[in-house]
């Protein structure tokens, strides 16, 4: 329980689920079972577009993001 809380190398923490599962729409999974969502409500990036995040599964690592994925989070 505590590395849930504390940890973000073995996946999103409880803050961060929480947030992104508050704000945010499931967009889709990709075959390594990340998690990707967008946000629905009024939080933008710095050029006034939706924010993007994605839910590794397991530990997070950037490489594990396919390139479709991987384009659709850079937009």
């Amino acid at each position: 329980m505590l590395r849930a809380i504390f940890t973000w190398w073995t996946g999103a923490t409880i803050g961060a689920r929480f947030q992104i599962g508050r704000g945010s729409a499931f967009v889709g999974e990709d075959e390594v079972g990340n998690r990707y969502f967008e946000t629905i409500d009024a939080r933008r990036d710095y050029d006034g577009r939706n924010r993007r995040f994605v839910i590794y599964n397991g530990y997070a690592d950037a490489s594990k993001v396919t390139p479709d994925w991987h384009g659709w989070l850079h937009h």
